[in-house]
């Protein structure tokens, strides 16, 4: 990389790339302690969270999986000013908007989460995912992105 392409490269795609991949990676942490079904973790939540994390069929896991992945890869990328950032990361976004819309209204989530004030936190990762891959798009349009 030239001396000339690092004096451009913004600030913010520091911080915003550093946030995000950290975001994204206790987002992946989350998903492993649940596959793995760490007792020492499972077990601080209440009962009906745990049914409902232990019931999420294959498509819900393999979403949330995308979403995770797509997260931690698409900020790598974007802090080397990768191209492919931007559609990583709107698969990042697809994958916590179908894992969580889809637990919350297909899978009972709704119900559960309400319940035990997890329903905020469900919305999170979507306003999220959702706002990484528009500062991808808008980097992208910036030809910030090569």
């Amino acid at each position: 990389m030239t001396e000339a392409n690092t004096a451009r490269r913004p600030w913010h795609l520091w911080v915003v790339g550093i946030l995000g991949g950290l975001w994204s990676v206790i987002g992946l942490m989350s998903l492993m302690v649940t596959q793995l079904n760490v007792e020492a973790v499972m077990s601080g939540f209440p009962p009906e969270q745990r049914a409902y994390f232990d019931s999420f069929p294959l498509w819900a896991d393999g979403l949330w999986g995308v979403g995770v992945f797509g997260g931690v890869i698409g900020c790598v990328a974007l802090l080397l000013r990768n191209r492919l950032a931007f559609p990583l990361l709107v698969l990042s976004a697809i994958g916590a908007i179908g894992s969580n819309l889809g637990g919350l209204f297909l899978l009972g989530g709704y119900e559960v989460m309400g319940k035990t004030d997890g329903l905020g936190f469900s919305m999170i990762p979507i306003g999220f995912g959702v706002g990484m891959a528009y500062y991808a798009g808008a980097m992208r349009h910036k030809g910030m992105l090569r």
